[in-house]
């Protein structure tokens, strides 16, 4: 189990405000923020802190918990309180009847809990601001990144904010998020549970599950058809460059991927 001590010693602030305002596309895998007042600088907290001040989302800026050992804001969830603390990103310039996606990695931060967590956008980083719910993550079980898409447009032009609730009930471990992006959309499909599982991320050979040949579709993360074929369990991907796809497989809805080539 991986020590949460070091972290939880560096969580001083309840509330902290992001500045920073962008224009999408935009996307970070946290790198580059070397410390988590770097990190504070886009992004903020919410945090209620408990009395034994789990139930907190911090930064780990030490490559220890992210996707593929990288920096990543985590949250880990109170002993004896259950969770209501916010992650916010940054604003964002978002304009009204444009589709937008906004995509990133989850993961549960230790096997065998039960997390929950809702993505919310809104007009300031505040939880009050944030009126406009994109989903509800009501059983994060697995501690393996999944990669998820969410679409969504926004009902007035101006500055939006992301906001991450997290709800985990009292005495379990914690959320986990990575590749933070959001780009206009591509009109392919929301975050959807599938019956076809796929490796994800993927190293350049795409293996699934399906039981049969299947046709298979990949797409840019602008939508654009890179590849359309029929393949049973198994695709070569690996002349295609590293970055977020979608892929179609068969009728289900597609789904993203992340191609990252050894």
């Amino acid at each position: 189990m991986k020590t949460i001590t070091i972290f939880l010693l560096v969580i001083i602030s309840w509330q902290i405000k992001a500045q920073t305002t962008f224009t999408p596309p935009y996307s970070t895998d946290f790198n580059n923020y070397t410390t988590e007042a770097e990190f504070l600088v886009d992004w903020s907290y919410e945090n209620n802190l408990p009395t034994d001040q789990a139930g907190v989302w911090g930064f780990d800026y030490t490559a220890y918990f992210g996707f593929n050992s990288s920096n990543c804001p985590f949250y880990f969830t109170a002993s004896n309180a259950d969770g209501d603390d916010w992650l916010f990103s940054p604003g964002f310039n978002l304009t009204q009847g444009t589709s937008y996606n906004l995509t990133f990695l989850l993961a549960g931060a230790f096997d065998g809990y039960t997390e929950k967590m809702k993505v919310f956008a809104g007009t300031a980083d505040t939880s009050s601001a944030m009126t406009q719910q994109l989903y509800d993550f009501s059983a994060i079980s697995s501690a393996v990144f999944d990669s998820v898409s969410l679409s969504f447009s926004v009902p007035a032009t101006g500055v939006y904010y992301f906001g991450f609730q997290a709800l985990s009930a009292a005495g379990n471990f914690g959320i986990l998020i990575d590749n933070f992006s959001i780009d206009y959309g591509t009109g392919i499909s929301s975050f959807q549970k599938s019956t076809t599982c796929f490796s994800n991320p993927c190293n350049g050979n795409l293996l699934f599950s399906s039981g049969s040949p299947k046709e298979i579709t990949l797409y840019s993360s602008s939508g654009q058809m890179i590849i359309h074929t029929i393949a049973d369990d198994q695709l070569i991907l690996s002349g295609i460059s590293d970055g977020l796809y979608f892929v179609r497989i068969g009728t289900e809805p597609a789904k993203p991927l992340i191609i990252q080539n050894p």
